[in-house]
């Protein structure tokens, strides 16, 4: 028996409830934790988790390792922070690797880790703003082959600042940041290399900051370059011509006056030239170290590093999705309700959702087919057909154990 088919108010469940999530923030352990702690919890549901978990986190791994072991394998010969070897021996291994194969791959266990991929209306109106604690990067999406990007954890952040038209003093800011976030980009040059990038607590308005790029100098940076740059050179200008009595006592011919009025023009030309030229220089650098200070301690993995992440956060997601849904199975069961196929499927959602709010997790779109057909193929829910029983009056069972 296969869970494809919703009744017509799971449907319309789901559609209210399409801006929801179904990113679960919590740690299976987490989540046992916070079920003993709460006052309605079913003891002996919490027991049978507890003789389940270790096989049910057994066999996701291995489904999980089985199904994304070619793309971690063959991201090996595209990892740009590979070890170096012979350039023929490694062209020759990356042109077997389809980066576009590996990106789709990428993209599958994402979604198996309930990320989701941010639109491109999403990512160009980063582009436009930056947060207090950001910086405006101007990005050339031609120099990109391919540039996706994907987030959950959709949530409001909170941090201190101090402004001058508050005196300075510390105030709080509230805005909206995702939890975790992950960029896959191929460069146009060099290629043949594929870049992943892990960055956890960025705000909306930064995502920018993560995509290679030049820093744009903001209006009040060039005031405080071009003003007093054009205000010293006028300054000098006017006192060089103001001298140039001393030099004309000194030239035989009145000509000489207006050739050093020139050179004394041009010279301090060249000289505010190479002044502004290092306070640009300067600048650019300032807002790179702001860059870098705010993405220090939010950057999570690059590269390999971020597949491998990626395979133990889709690990997790599915393991607390088990258990919040064997929980719930197992509850009904000791209270004697039966679980009728096409009847319970849109309570047991509504059951799931309600626990993970009741618990403090927040409101969450919990996958019920994807986690009912796997405790189906883990046997730790029986079927009507496989109990060889009528699937249209039958109801499920819960392995026994």
């Amino acid at each position: 028996m296969t869970f494809v088919a919703r009744s017509a108010a799971s449907a319309v469940c789901i559609s209210m409830q399409a801006d929801l999530e179904s990113f679960i923030p919590v740690h299976p352990n987490e989540f046992q934790l916070a079920l003993e702690r709460w006052d309605n919890c079913d003891q002996e549901a919490c027991e049978f988790l507890h003789s389940h978990k270790a096989s049910l986190a057994r066999q996701i791994h291995q489904r999980l390792h089985q199904r994304f072991r070619e793309l971690i394998e063959g991201y090996t010969f595209l990892d740009p922070d590979r070890e170096a070897t012979d350039s023929q021996i490694a062209s020759t291994l990356a042109t077997g690797v389809s980066i576009k194969e590996l990106v789709d791959a990428t993209e599958e266990l994402l979604l198996e880790a309930n990320y989701r991929r941010l639109t491109p209306s999403q990512i160009y109106r980063a582009l436009r703003a930056a947060s207090a604690w950001g910086a405006k990067i101007k990005i050339r999406f031609s120099d990109y082959k391919r540039l996706r990007v994907y987030a959950r954890g959709d949530t409001v952040g909170r941090r201190v600042a101090r402004r001058w038209y508050r005196l300075y003093r510390k105030n709080e800011f509230s805005f909206p940041i995702y939890r975790q976030l992950v960029v896959v980009f191929e460069r146009s040059s060099p290629s043949g290399q594929l870049h992943l990038r892990m960055f956890k607590n960025i705000p909306h308005a930064d995502v920018d900051m993560l995509l290679p790029g030049s820093v744009k100098i903001s209006w009040l940076d060039q005031g405080k370059i071009g003003i007093p740059t054009l205000w010293g050179f006028s300054v000098t200008v006017t006192r060089l011509m103001r001298s140039m009595w001393i030099l004309a006592l000194l030239g035989a011919v009145e000509i000489f006056r207006a050739i050093w009025m020139y050179i004394a023009v041009a010279l301090a030309g060249i000289l505010y030239s190479i002044k502004l030229f290092f306070s640009y220089r300067h600048a650019r650098n300032r807002q790179l170290l702001n860059v870098a200070q705010s993405l220090y301690f939010q950057t999570l993995s690059n590269n390999k590093g971020v597949l491998l992440r990626l395979q133990d956060e889709a690990e997790q997601q599915w393991l607390s999705q088990a258990l919040i849904l064997l929980y719930v199975l197992r509850s009904w069961q000791n209270q004697g309700i039966e679980l009728h196929p096409l009847e319970s499927i849109e309570p047991l959602d509504q059951a799931s959702e309600e626990l993970l709010e009741q618990l403090g997790f927040g409101k969450i779109d919990f996958d019920i087919q994807a986690s009912l057909r796997f405790l189906v193929e883990a046997k730790l829910l029986m079927t009507p057909d496989s109990l060889g029983r009528d699937s249209e009056k039958g109801a499920w069972e819960i392995a026994k154990g």
